[in-house]
């Protein structure tokens, strides 16, 4: 499982499901593991780790053309031996014969086919990745091509929604994820990236909700929140919490407050002016115990409630609003992707 944050994991070596005992072989005296894509000037190899004590190992390795064989004896429970072979870039295969005899008679054999690439392990980039509410995806960078990709959503409380495995196919670069799950409940999205070699997981949470309430009334030209405002903040601040409940387990809960402004004024002034809206309704929550990452940005008078001409006095048009996610409002939720400022 990997941690419910964003971000960035590669794993350069791939461990075997188990060997195929042969006679009184056991199906676990031996664990197998090898590096999918060997770096620059490194051999390819397979580690071996007894999990008894062996008395003698013999290894077989057909690579291409070449066939390399040895015997090591008195293996040690537990301590992991690795086993090169020449590098060649023509090559990405070998196949593996391992024939292990123990202290009480019994032999164990195991055929264990390997691929591999020269062409670097796989990594996602995930410092660009955004999601699309409307087409339903998760769009990430990839070091390498992709084929498919194992994904659980979770929903509140992290309960499993769903696990799917999808074929992808894209890479390096932008690829594009689909969610698995209702759209509508996933929270978070625990994603395994396959190539042809090697994996990567990250999470990514699509997560967004545009909290409902009753808009604090600002008097034209001012952020100043009046008194007789105070409980519609109040009662945003409990549906906060109840957000917190549910979700903070899951994903790390951010509030995004968005201030606008109406037509009455020139532009530049009502960007300002709606900014400092937003802060000061960010500032109330804050100060009243929302102690989570807040995020603020003035729309100005380009987000207005009401459509109305240039200079007209509108109250509608003159207040905030309020979304939490994981990440900034994506694609598709109503708000457009903007720089958004961290509340200090």
């Amino acid at each position: 499982m990997h941690l419910p944050a964003p971000l960035s994991l590669a794993f350069p070596l791939l461990l075997l499901a188990g060997p195929l005992g042969i006679g009184s072989a056991y199906a676990d005296d031996l664990s197998y593991g090898y590096t999918p894509a060997p770096g620059s000037g490194e051999n390819p190899a397979i580690l071996i780790t007894p999990n008894r004590t062996v008395q003698s190992l013999f290894i077989s390795i057909q690579a291409g053309s070449k066939k390399i064989e040895m015997t090591k004896a008195n293996l040690v429970e537990g301590k992991q031996i690795r086993v090169e072979w020449p590098r060649d870039s023509k090559v990405t295969h070998a196949d593996v014969f391992l024939r292990a005899s123990f202290s009480d008679g019994s032999v164990s054999e195991s055929s264990v086919p390997i691929d591999y690439s020269f062409q670097g392990s796989l990594s996602v980039d995930l410092s660009r990745a955004s999601a699309d509410l409307a087409q339903k995806t998760v769009t990430v960078n990839v070091s390498a091509p992709v084929t498919s990709a194992d994904i659980i959503a979770y929903g509140a409380h992290k309960a499993e929604l769903d696990r799917s495995t999808v074929p992808l196919s894209g890479g390096p670069g932008p690829i594009s994820v689909p969610f698995v799950g209702d759209p509508g409940e996933v929270v978070l999205l625990d994603v395994t990236m396959r190539s042809a070699n090697a994996y990567a997981g990250f999470t990514y949470s699509p997560w967004f909700l545009d909290i409902p309430h009753e808009d604090v009334l600002f008097a034209s030209d001012s952020a100043a929140i009046t008194p007789d405002q105070v409980y519609k903040l109040q009662a945003t601040l409990e549906q906060l919490n109840d957000v917190v409940d549910r979700y903070g387990s899951v994903v790390p809960v951010k509030l995004y407050v968005a201030g606008c402004t109406d037509t009455v004024g020139d532009a530049g002034h009502n960007s300002d002016l709606s900014f400092r809206r937003a802060d000061a309704i960010a500032r109330w929550l804050r100060s009243s115990g929302f102690n989570y990452p807040t995020f603020t940005y003035g729309f100005g008078e380009s987000l207005l409630a009401v459509q109305t001409g240039d200079g007209e006095d509108n109250a509608s048009n003159r207040r905030a609003l309020y979304m939490v996610g994981a990440n900034p409002p994506p694609a598709g939720s109503g708000v457009p992707g903007v720089g958004w400022r961290a509340l200090k």
